[in-house]
């Protein structure tokens, strides 16, 4: 029984006091990865171990190039939530107890003493080192900080003066996500439900009845208004009459009370069930058109204002409804968009197409409605009933209307959530709110989108997709509330009382991570961290005499850390999972083209995907959670690293199963076992298999690099678990193989391949090797080209493959043979075969065309093209395969206990069915 545990504990040890990932500048190829630091409210969990060993495998990876890499963490504290979390358990909350207890392991006694945001980040940041330390990472810990540490809000100072320098800290009204119990702004992470919820802009049109009343309708789509046949309204729901700035608005009550945040005087006057509306008429004020109010229970009041226009050409729930009241016949339905694919009434044939029968069918008509929306926004062209508009494509037309009926007084703008269930982290629901005097990063200016643009245009993305994603991220990306008035945090340097808000102080850190051991080691004080001090280093502006003196520190201590930054930065690659490309990782881009020249911009941006345990959503308050340290405990680091890393493609979303967990702790101890085997191994053959072995771990090293470099974890994982560390020993080992001075070369050059991922073993089967010094700072394996020998390859696969097919035949027929007659190909087809691999830059059209020309082969008619397509599609190479046979008639014996007859007396007329690679076989 291998003790993992005690290896991992023995090697963990020596790395920190060998102090060998600590990285300072040198002569060799940088290599800067960084990953989005940890949220301190609760222990590293699954996600976060998929999410961190991403780029600490690659860290390591690259380490065993020859590179310089830095690869170090800091801890995110700032914000609301471990406030939050300090009072809930200052209150004694009973739901976030037994979760704190139960999910993320904390000793009640423990967990109860921490009642200030002080402990709490003191108590998690613990909890995440030893995490960090227990599965093995290689980090520089000297530039660790928290992003409350006084020293790091100067940097965050500095950041704010550079972006208000550019124009682009503002202050004024703008809608933002609202927490009325905290009287905050609430931002992604102070969020309990909603965290990807986004402002969304209704335009409310203002149809009228008779009596002046103004109807407000909410609409996404206000070109279609042109197309109203009527308004929906909910029976069955509460409406209110309200004084809206001096007018009488009739709408849902949800709405009436969600305008009072949105700087709208509102005074409910009257409240009352919607079908008192049904039939009442009301005028269009874009057609001057009366049009009835009708009932709708899909109408949802507490989106939009309650009443919804109904465009039965555009709409399918709109025409799917009027159909229901017996209605579609006797209501003038108005087209408005010509669209290539559609005829005349668009929502009525994707109706008919997917077969929808009533309302009922909310599924098929929400894909009804996204499939013809998205084709009418993309494709559309307004016609003539759309009056002075008549031609504008749809995609063009929302703005430009939007305003027109704003400045004639025809609409106004509502916000609302993208999501229904928006909730703060202090249990209240929020709202959206127009607030005034708040301070914004202005994401909407055109010119800072534009160099945001030219940043992605250059950078690498994977996977390679998310270029598309990033500029689509940077076009949507509106103002965004950049501070708030409690929470641990930055004050914020232009007006006393707000605190820079969490999403905004952690866009450009690693730029701090390059100077923070200077920070930390020689105890720099926040008072000598200047505006001009952060200005020389990370811009190169300044007199360094000045600075120097300014900041109290030695001139040569500010030229390193300048020289350090520029030695390090760009950043190579920055990791995160795909729930930060709306928010941090889009900001990351913005506030680096803003800050920093463009030879420092960011290179690269991987994204992976979530996890979930055991098919079942990851959650910090509900569970399931699995914390790193259990992980580390339960199944060890190395199991956990591998299992993690290689679980899943990428960009693919990691389902966490235990039992593969422990498959992959048996994949570890085979290694082990096999290193045993090699060490103790007395006699050595050499044979011809050998340089078949070497040919296949020559060509698997190149195939891992191009893996690694491309961040296929999963790829180089299945290459070295299941054929370098299965399929080719066995193989070997069938074949006779035996050659110890082979195996050993072959089992170092694993080692070194498996290094990055289980570490610790890896460190330990090298000193059992008898190796002295570190594997993690070992260089990798060169690949010895002129040891890749297709043909060996081929051959072996040859009689791989007639062992599968042999192997077939006895299963499907279900006899025990005594002889085996194999046959070779006719000697045509091998012709076919030479004249394919002479012609190799040709296609098969064309190989069949030059084939064809020869009168011998004509014969064959319909064969020729098959046998063509089949031999380029498994790249056969020209072979002696009778010689193959003869030479390996013993090893084929011995698979099968059976007499083997190469090309003997044609059995039932076997022949005629080979070819090349593929010889015939009878059983007897």
């Amino acid at each position: 029984m291998i003790d993992f545990k005690k290896i991992e504990e023995k090697w963990q040890k020596r790395w920190e006091e060998s102090k060998i990932f600590y990285s300072d500048p040198d002569d060799r190829e940088k290599f800067f990865i960084t990953a989005a630091f940890p949220y301190l409210n609760g222990v590293l969990h699954a996600g976060h171990l998929r999410t961190f060993t991403i780029p600490e495998v690659e860290a390591r990876y690259q380490r065993m190039k020859g590179k310089n890499v830095l690869w170090t963490f800091g801890y995110h504290v700032t914000g609301t939530p471990i406030l939050g979390l300090a009072e809930q358990i200052k209150e004694r909350r009973e739901e976030v107890i037994k979760a704190y207890t139960e999910l993320h392991g904390i000793p009640k006694d423990v967990l109860l003493d921490l009642d200030t945001p002080e402990k709490i980040v003191e108590y998690f940041s613990k909890k995440a080192k030893e995490a960090f330390k227990k599965m093995g990472f290689s980090l520089d810990t000297r530039r660790e900080f928290t992003t409350n540490d006084e020293t790091f809000k100067k940097f965050i100072i500095w950041q704010f003066h550079k972006l208000k320098e550019k124009g682009y800290i503002v202050k004024g009204s703008h809608p933002v996500r609202y927490c009325p119990k905290c009287d905050n702004p609430v931002e992604d992470h102070d969020l309990l439900h909603g965290e990807n919820a986004t402002l969304v802009e209704y335009i409310l049109i203002k149809f009228k009845s008779e009596d002046n009343e103004i109807f407000p309708v909410a609409t996404l789509r206000p070109e279609t208004v042109f197309g109203v046949t009527n308004i929906w309204v909910n029976p069955e729901k509460t409406y209110v009459r309200a004084k809206v700035n001096g007018e009488i608005w009739v709408l849902s009550k949800e709405a009436a009370e969600k305008l009072k945040y949105q700087d709208r005087e509102v005074e409910i006057l009257e409240e009352f069930k919607g079908e008192e509306l049904i039939n009442k008429e009301v005028i269009n004020p874009i057609t001057n058109k009366k049009v009835p109010i009708l009932p709708a229970k899909f109408v949802k009041t507490n989106i939009g204002t309650g009443c919804v226009m109904s465009v039965p050409a555009h709409a399918p729930y709109d025409y799917v409804a009027l159909r229901d009241l017996g209605l579609i016949d006797k209501i003038k339905i108005i087209p408005l968009i010509k669209v290539k694919g559609y005829g005349e009434i668009p929502a009525k044939e994707i109706v008919e197409k997917l077969n929808i029968k009533s309302q009922e069918e909310r599924k098929k008509l929400d894909e009804a409605t996204k499939k013809l929306y998205k084709d009418e926004y993309h494709k559309g062209i307004l016609n003539e009933n759309c009056l002075d508009y008549k031609g504008i494509p749809v995609k063009e037309i929302k703005e430009r209307l939007t305003e027109d009926l704003i400045n004639k007084g025809l609409a106004e703008v509502m916000y609302e959530f993208s999501e229904e269930k928006v909730v703060c982290r202090c249990g209240s629901p929020c709202i959206v709110k127009i607030v005034k005097g708040q301070w914004f990063i202005k994401y909407s200016d055109k010119k800072w989108k534009e160099l945001a643009h030219k940043c992605v245009d250059q950078m690498n993305f994977i996977p390679e997709h998310l270029r598309k994603v990033f500029h689509e991220m940077i076009d949507w990306m509106k103002d965004k509330a950049c501070v708030r008035r409690r929470g641990l945090g930055t004050k914020f340097p232009f007006e006393e009382g707000w605190i820079i808000e969490s999403l905004s102080d952690s866009t450009i850190y690693p730029a701090y991570y390059t100077i923070a051991k200077y920070i930390n080691e020689m105890n720099i004080k926040p008072e000598q961290l200047t505006l001009e001090l952060f200005d020389y280093i990370f811009l190169g502006k300044g007199d360094l005499e000045e600075v120097s003196k300014k900041s109290n520190l030695d001139k040569e201590v500010v030229k390193k850390m300048r020289e350090e930054f520029l030695y390090y930065y760009p950043v190579d690659w920055r990791c995160s999972a795909k729930d930060l490309i709306p928010n941090h990782l889009t900001f990351y881009i913005f506030n680096h083209v803003a800050i920093f020249p463009e030879e420092l911009w960011p290179k690269g941006i991987v994204v992976n995907g979530y996890v979930t345990i055991e098919g079942k959503k990851l959650s910090k308050s509900k569970g399931p959670l699995l914390p790193v340290l259990e992980v580390a405990e339960k199944y060890g680091a190395d199991v956990g690293r591998f299992y993690i890393a290689t679980c899943a493609e990428l960009s693919q979303d990691a389902d966490i199963r235990f039992n593969e967990l422990e498959k992959t702790k048996r994949v570890l101890e085979r290694l082990y076992n096999f290193t045993k085997e090699v060490i103790n191994m007395k006699e050595s053959e050499e044979s011809e298999i050998d340089r078949w072995l070497l040919s296949k771990l020559y060509r698997s090293v190149k195939e891992y690099y191009n893996y690694m470099d491309n961040f296929e974890l999963r790829k180089a994982g299945i290459l070295l678990s299941h054929y370098l560390l299965d399929e080719y020993i066995n193989w070997y080992k069938r074949r006779g193989g035996n050659n110890k001075e082979i195996l050993r070369e072959y089992l170092e050059t694993i080692i070194k391949l498996i290094a990055p991922f289980t570490p610790h073993l890896a460190e330990e089967l090298w000193e059992m090797l008898g190796k002295k010094g570190f594997i993690s700072l070992e260089k990798m394996p060169k690949v010895k080209e002129e040891l890749i020998n297709e043909e060996i390859e081929f051959i072996e696969d040859y009689l791989k493959n007639l062992i599968e097919d042999i192997k077939e035949i006895i299963k499907i027929t279900n006899s025990s043979p005594k002889k085996i007659y194999i046959y070779t190909a006719e000697p045509w087809k091998c012709q076919i075969l030479n004249i394919i691999n002479e012609n190799r830059d040709k296609n098969a059209k064309e190989i069949i065309r030059l084939i064809m020309q020869n009168p011998e082969f004509r014969k064959f008619g319909k064969e020729v093209p098959k046998l063509v397509n089949h031999l380029i599609k498994v790249k056969a190479l020209n072979i002696d395969e009778e010689e193959i046979l003869k030479k390996n008639k013993e090893f084929l014996k011995k698979e099968f206990n059976a007499e083997i007859i190469i090309n003997g007396e044609d059995k039932a007329n076997k022949k005629r069915v080979a070819i090349p690679y593929k010889p015939a076989i009878y059983l007897e």
